[in-house]
């Protein structure tokens, strides 16, 4: 497990008179924490060896007597206000050791890419391999097959407190978002479809598509802040509308949207809503009783800790039977086994929007990593993102690194945008942090970085310096 050392620890040693700090030959002392201890008087020494620099690389983990980082209610740098709530430590650190020894990558790399992809953990690893070693021993076993991909439907529903009726799998998201689309009716007087800019653009190109058919489609703008007042939903749904279709995170920055207030919106227009929330589900609380949802729809490659080729869809169940997909399958019936083929008999469950044969191996996998998820508990995973993302926020800004993402973490998901164009290319930045181990994500022209809770605030600095030094060298 990587072990660094950052200027807190800098701070903590010399508030007990320290001014030697003795560390592991391959830890990693970040450029900040140097620049402050030769302020402070303080050396890093390895021990038995000459004084160290800030270009060690980390392979065991190391013992660390730093209190645990408390996120401040409000930060103030570079005329900049961070809010953020009161960080609670709901998840303490030694729990966050024992979880980050599920994740090996973690050992030797700073995985902050959890807006595109989260790491491998033993339990998603066994899965996939339990579904193999069940192919080669047993052959074929439909049945406990179809029942594992029900027990995936069932871990999703948990997370989103739902019925596990109310849930469909797919492939995607593209394709879920597909079989509802191609549900709705738009020859009447309702037809117009309210989508933003803010919308991982798979979603827009399908309502797009679907104007074929009589949808009119409506696009709410960004605003330079790259956020959308919620203003601007009264203004563009109205008795017209037939469905909203939104992000609840935009995958560019983090900017978080106010789900339930949309929902309120929508509905006194009469306008359905769809929730695409691939950018946050498992590290925001989603209830979609609570926030009165119709639809949502999330892969499990990103924060669910799963793999591609997998996705699920909520419908409230008062919505299910007004549904008639025409991109569907023999797993969208009633029985998929009796094997009619003159009638559509559609599931009077979610399972009538699922389509062809299952994904049942991506079903092992996604499984396990959703059981991750509810175990830890979304409330808890949230206090330790929000810590971590005002973290970051301060972090760019003691360092002069711009970023697009919002100030107000009530308002952002864990993503921090820091833009590096046009100095450097953002997937070459990408690139030139996995060189260092480093795995940042890069969109347009800024590398995100994405923590999970099993990430630390020193990997944040190391990740910060680093996209820093390469903006120098520049």
């Amino acid at each position: 497990m990587r072990k660094f050392y950052t200027a807190q620890d800098v701070e903590y040693s010399f508030a007990r008179g320290e001014t030697v700090i003795y560390i592991g030959e391959t830890d990693v002392v970040t450029s900040i924490a140097k620049e402050i201890a030769d302020k402070k008087g303080i050396r890093f020494v390895v021990k038995g060896k000459q004084e160290a620099s800030s270009s060690y690389t980390v392979n065991k983990p190391q013992a660390s007597s730093r209190p645990e980082y408390s996120a401040p209610r409000t930060q103030y740098a570079s005329d900049q206000k961070i809010i953020a709530p009161a960080y609670k430590g709901l998840i303490s650190e030694q729990e966050i050791e024992k979880w980050r020894a599920e994740f090996p990558i973690l050992k030797t790399v700073a995985h902050l890419g959890n807006c595109s992809q989260s790491a491998q953990s033993i339990r998603v690893r066994n899965a996939i391999n339990r579904y193999l070693d069940n192919w080669m021993t047993v052959g074929m076993d439909w049945e406990s097959w179809v029942e594992e991909v029900n027990l995936a439907k069932a871990e999703f529903a948990k997370i989103i407190n739902a019925d596990p009726s109310e849930i469909a799998v797919t492939s995607c998201v593209s394709e879920a978002v597909s079989s509802i689309a191609n549900s709705l009716d738009y020859s009447g007087k309702r037809k117009k479809v309210v989508v933003t800019d803010a919308e991982f653009p798979t979603v827009d190109y399908i309502w797009l598509a679907n104007q074929r058919y009589g949808a009119k489609v409506d696009f709410i703008s960004v605003n330079e802040n790259h956020q959308i007042d919620i203003e601007e939903y009264e203004r563009y749904i109205d008795e017209n509308t037939l469905i909203t279709s939104i992000t609840q995170v935009y995958y560019l920055n983090g900017f978080k949207q106010d789900i339930a207030r949309i929902a309120e919106i929508a509905h006194d227009k009469g306008s359905l809503l769809l929730v695409d929330s691939y950018q946050c589900l498992g590290t925001e609380p989603v209830d979609v009783k609570k926030m009165n949802i119709d639809m949502l729809t999330s892969g499990n490659l990103k924060y669910l800790f799963g793999i591609p080729g997998i996705a699920f869809l909520y419908v409230n169940k008062e919505l299910i039977p007004k549904f008639r997909p025409t991109v569907t399958g023999w797993f969208g019936q009633t029985n998929p086994f009796l094997f009619q083929t003159r009638y559509n008999d559609w599931s009077e469950t979610a399972s009538r929007l699922d389509t062809g044969t299952p994904p049942v191996m991506n079903a092992y996998a996604v499984r396990e990593g959703m059981k991750i998820i509810n175990e830890v508990g979304v409330e808890r995973i949230k206090d330790r993102i929000d810590m971590l993302s005002a973290y970051a926020l301060k972090g760019c800004l003691d360092r002069g690194l711009t970023t697009i993402s919002p100030f107000d973490v009530n308002k952002k998901g864990g993503t921090t945008a820091i833009v590096v164009e046009p100095k450097i290319n953002s997937h070459e930045m990408e690139v030139e942090l996995r060189k260092r181990n480093i795995i940042g994500s890069g969109r347009g022209e800024v590398i995100r970085i994405a923590p999970h809770f099993y990430s630390k605030p020193e990997e944040i600095d190391y990740a910060l310096d680093t996209i820093k030094q390469i903006l120098n060298e520049k």
